[in-house]
């Protein structure tokens, strides 16, 4: 079992355990529940999945959050005000850059009033519409979601319109559905950030650059898009033989054993390498560190999203910062906006920063 699954089964039993607790009679209506320290220290988990679980127990009406005071187990079943039910559907929940995102969101929602849901897809289209088809039956009034595989066609695009049809807002952050007209999103210049990757390579000498793309996320086609346009206009070759694309089911296999041959073939004639993130730079650096290819010395490697990967990668990657926090907030308040004035909101793209460390420091 991946480890996002492990997480999302920790929150999950909890849930259920506290569900059987209180049917068993174990927590008796009106009593006030333990701490989320006290939960967390009791079942082993942190915070983070004590708080989800709390989150779900309580959009099904069977505990409230009362400020200042704690969490009791409710003397009668009931739903939240009409208004204050907020889905959050995200392709994974627990790693990478994941946990600060949602974070962003979760905080700025919570402290508002409202009450979570959360949805994980793990990138699967068929996790997204069973998400999506439960929701629009228990109606709620707002969801936030980070897209599935928003490169390819999505077949869920018409369970979007059926929430639009509701009148429930939707804000998409990372990425969107290109097939819904006026989508409300917020989103990085990855395009933006594809360039200045080439320019900063190109700037160190580098001439024939390579490159490890995601091919079903609409972020690895706008790294991709920003990559080869620079290339071409700083006069350097775009060589399809140095590009490798690969999806959400194939990264584990990415850099499995038996296919480190043929992806160090596809690289070791670069000077410069962009990778999708800095989990696929710090992958790239292990496979060219195992050949004798040393980093920064003989080529020069950069990744996107600025996470903790980046640090403590053999080689510091040099990487685009990723506004996790900041988008996180941004997201929930376009919601909030969509739900308080029945407007609609705007589009942003938000701008990654480049933080240069020692993977382009020759």
């Amino acid at each position: 079992m991946a480890e996002t699954e492990k997480k999302t089964a920790k929150y999950r039993f909890l849930v259920e355990s506290i569900k059987e607790k209180i049917k068993s009679g174990a927590y008796a209506p009106g009593e006030r529940m333990e701490s989320e320290n006290d939960l967390s220290e009791t079942f082993g988990y942190s915070r983070q999945t004590v708080r989800q679980a709390l989150s779900v127990l309580e959009q099904e009406g069977l505990i409230e959050r009362r400020r200042g005071s704690g969490t009791y187990i409710r003397t009668e079943n009931r739903r939240a005000a009409k208004g204050s039910n907020v889905a959050i559907i995200t392709t994974y929940i627990s790693d990478y850059i994941f946990p600060t995102i949602i974070r962003g969101i979760e905080e700025t929602l919570t402290s508002a009033g409202y009450n979570l849901t959360l949805g994980v897809t793990n990138n699967r289209v068929e996790d997204e519409s069973r998400i999506l088809q439960s929701l629009i039956s228990r109606r709620i009034d707002g969801v936030i979601v980070e897209g599935t595989k928003t490169a390819f066609p999505n077949p869920n695009v018409e369970l979007y319109r059926k929430l639009e049809k509701m009148g429930v807002p939707v804000v998409f952050f990372n990425g969107y559905y290109r097939d819904l007209a006026g989508a409300v999103y917020v989103v990085t210049d990855d395009r933006g950030a594809g360039r200045q990757a080439v320019d900063l390579l190109v700037s160190k000498g580098c001439r024939k650059l390579g490159g490890v793309f995601k091919s079903d996320d609409m972020q690895g086609h706008g790294r991709y898009a920003g990559f080869s346009e620079e290339l071409i206009r700083n006069g350097c070759p775009l060589s399809d033989e140095h590009v490798v694309w690969y999806t959400t089911a194939e990264k584990n296999r990415l850099f499995h054993t038996d296919n480190q041959a043929y992806l160090f073939e596809r690289l070791r004639d670069c000077d410069g390498i962009v990778c999708y993130n800095d989990q696929i730079a710090y992958g790239v650096i292990e496979l060219l560190m195992s050949r004798g290819v040393h980093v920064p010395e003989d080529v020069l490697v950069t990744g996107f999203d600025n996470s903790s990967i980046s640090e403590y990668s053999p080689v510091k990657i040099t990487s685009f910062n990723h506004p996790k926090d900041e988008m996180g907030r941004i997201v929930a308040n376009k919601l909030i906006h969509m739900l308080h004035s029945g407007e609609q909101e705007y589009p942003l793209i938000l701008d990654m920063p480049l933080h240069e460390k020692q993977s382009t420091k020759k």
